[in-house]
């Protein structure tokens, strides 16, 4: 019993040190990858599920209403800094693969702590969506023709394909509102993706969380794209903005491309393998017998992890 107040007074300045409303920042990596490799631009180097060989020269596109859901289930929305007099745009993100510095979206500090979730909207939805939002480029030279339902695209992915002919044609995805044929009627082609995270965001740390656009995906899955059908003009083609639409929501993934997670395991490979030379050089008397290959191979047959060794 005489252990009791210490408890409290312990428990107390356990409480005193802990800063439950400290905050801190996030920036979101973003990457691109094609066919399992990370895009390479303007080279006629990937192929489509029907069959139908591309290259693309760059996507534009916006990320809006990012939240990350905490422990608790609540969403908290990530906002551009510098933004707070403008909440609509800081919701907003505009992403280009020819200006380098779009590709981290940088958030506004949030609550340090656990989350389990992220959810955005890809493009703009019917209340962000509306002409005259921005008012300098690059973002306001994406606007979308008054007379197709006005607002902004929410991407061009523009490229070129070999057609049926074995020419090379204009690839021109280009997704946003779509609209009946006498355009009296519009409809809203945006869509929201949640995915499961497993970040944690801390104090006095770059909290980096990576997403990928895993481009494929778009042509694929449930609905295949051929771009003889439907690789140009469906600005005004609502059928194609319908299945392009519908493709989007496994279009995205959290983690960096594939083959920049395969060159991080060979870059620690590597690694690993001049630390044992190393060793080696300094063994007396020097086992020749042994290379970096035979030991690789008896630790896999001993089911041994490199971290382990």
């Amino acid at each position: 019993m005489k252990l009791r107040p210490l408890v409290i007074v312990l428990a107390l300045m356990v409480a005193a040190c802990t800063k439950p409303n400290e905050k801190a920042e996030i920036f979101l990596n973003l990457g691109y990858e094609v066919n399992g490799k990370s895009l390479v631009t303007d080279t006629l180097y990937y192929e489509n599920e029907a069959g139908n060989q591309f290259l693309i020269t760059e996507i534009q596109w916006f990320l809006s209403n990012i939240e990350l859901k905490n422990e608790a289930s609540d969403w908290i929305m990530l906002h551009q800094p510098g933004l707070a007099d403008t909440l609509d745009i800081s919701r907003i993100y505009y992403i280009d693969t020819d200006i380098p510095e779009s590709q981290t979206l940088h958030s506004s500090p949030v609550k340090v702590g656990h989350y389990t979730a992220i959810r955005f909207t890809f493009g703009l939805d019917e209340i962000d969506n509306q002409t005259g939002l921005f008012t300098d480029p690059p973002e306001s030279e994406m606007f979308w023709p008054d007379m197709l339902g006005g607002g902004y695209h929410y991407m061009k992915l523009n490229g070129k394909y070999l057609d049926s002919e074995g020419r090379l044609a204009p690839m021109a995805i280009h997704l946003g509102i779509g609209q009946n044929e006498d355009c009296t009627e519009f409809y809203q082609n945006y869509f929201i993706v949640e995915l499961p995270v497993d970040f944690t965001v801390k104090a006095n740390t770059e909290n980096q969380l990576d997403l990928t656009m895993v481009i494929d995906n778009w042509f694929r899955n449930p609905h295949t794209i051929d771009f003889n059908e439907f690789g140009s003009h469906i600005m005004q083609n609502q059928t194609a903005q319908r299945l392009l639409s519908g493709n989007g929501k496994d279009v995205f993934k959290i983690g960096k491309p594939t083959d920049n997670e395969n060159n991080t395991i060979m870059e620690k490979d590597n690694k690993l393998a001049e630390k044992f030379k190393n060793v080696m050089r300094k063994a007396t008397p020097k086992p020749h017998f042994w290379s970096w290959e035979s030991v690789k191979e008896r630790i896999g047959n001993s089911k041994i992890q490199d971290s382990k060794i």
